[in-house]
């Protein structure tokens, strides 16, 4: 899947430009959706993005507030048009266009082509093992062309994703190391990545370091939903580490925020998909099952809500927890049975696993 925002701009506006012959840049301000149609992107970079209106005023917009951005009827040039017209129908051809492009371009074309080439290359390795050194190389070059660039993010991200695929995984932390330090606006993105990597990695004393660095730098944006990502992180990670108590009190301190109800934002419910099962986990260990329970049912929902990977292991583990409550109250026996139908239904092997408890 192609991974930046502008492609997809980009592609809608074959479809509905017609005839704009500028360039258009949706964002938001004020908590305002704004549409500026008819300029002129002079500048971008991973902190902000530049226009000039027709009345050749400068306008500069923070990178989290950009939506979309369409330079195919403005200032694109003809050449990477053209590259991006060959994607779907020849592949190959567009790779060896945006190759050009990216030697020869504009500077925005330049920096636009390269890393639209290296995401088509990275699309060809899930197919073709073999492809993925030169994806890698692709995602290298623009990182040491552009290394706090517009489309710095995906070069990072997809770089590392790469290297942990292919088993390279000093490379991947390095990688992830380097977009932390590479700008101030992606110190924040940069870090929760390096967190959450490590986390895979069992490494939970550099994970912990990475959440609490993450935090830091979204209380710098204002971004408590950001904030709270991180720190539900941090709590997991801090009983994987061996201390529960001090678990629980970052988490709770994630589960009881009423102030985590975005409209606009999955990133607060992501946050409660990972602190709920993390705290059922601390009151499962403490023998707590009904609070348990309740955590777990939550996590199921969150992790359901946010299209993450614990809703069967959260509905697995309020199973077990009704198992354990079932001979004090009917109620729990009647849970037991309806968790057991879904977790049939859905989750089979959970199931099978639950039932070994």
């Amino acid at each position: 899947m192609l991974r930046n925002r502008l492609i997809v701009a980009s592609f809608m506006a074959v479809l509905f430009a017609g005839a704009l012959h500028a360039d258009k840049v949706t964002y938001m301000a004020k908590g305002e959706f704004k549409n500026a149609e008819g300029v002129t992107i002079t500048d971008w970079s991973a902190a902000k993005v530049t226009f000039k209106t027709s009345d050749d005023k400068s306008t500069s917009v923070d990178y989290k507030d950009i939506l979309s951005l369409d330079r195919h009827y403005g200032s694109m040039g003809a050449e990477l048009a053209n590259a991006l017209d060959l994607v779907g129908s020849d592949p190959g051809g567009a790779i060896d266009a945006l190759a050009a492009v990216a030697e020869n371009g504009s500077k925005l074309d330049r920096e636009e082509a390269t890393i639209i080439r290296a995401q088509l290359l990275d699309n060809e390795s899930a197919n073709n093992a073999s492809a993925a050194p030169e994806a890698m190389k692709a995602y290298s070059d623009y990182i040491k062309n552009w290394k706090a660039g517009y489309f710095a993010r995906e070069a990072y991200r997809g770089l590392a994703a790469l290297q942990i695929n292919n088993k390279q995984t000093d490379a991947a932390r390095t990688t992830l190391r380097n977009m932390a330090r590479a700008d101030n606006a992606m110190q924040r993105e940069g870090n929760q990545a390096l967190g959450e990597f490590e986390a895979g990695e069992g490494k939970w004393s550099d994970a912990i370091t990475a959440f609490k660095a993450a935090q830091s730098a979204a209380k710098t944006e204002k971004d408590s939903n950001a904030e709270a990502l991180a720190k539900a992180w941090e709590g997991w990670m801090t009983l994987k580490a061996g201390n529960a108590s001090e678990a629980k009190a970052l988490l709770e301190s994630v589960t009881t925020d009423d102030s985590l109800d975005d409209p606009d934002s999955t990133t607060d419910e992501i946050a409660l998909s990972v602190a709920f099962p993390a705290l059922g986990d601390t009151h499962f260990a403490g023998g707590n099952y009904q609070k348990g329970y309740d955590a777990y049912i939550k996590g199921a929902y969150y992790a359901w809500w946010a299209r993450g990977n614990q809703e069967g292991r959260c509905l697995g583990r309020a199973y077990v927890c009704a198992k354990k409550l079932e001979g004090t109250d009917a109620k729990w026996k009647s849970r037991k049975e309806k968790l057991r139908t879904a977790l049939a239904l859905g989750f089979p092997r959970i199931l099978q696993d639950s039932d070994k408890e």
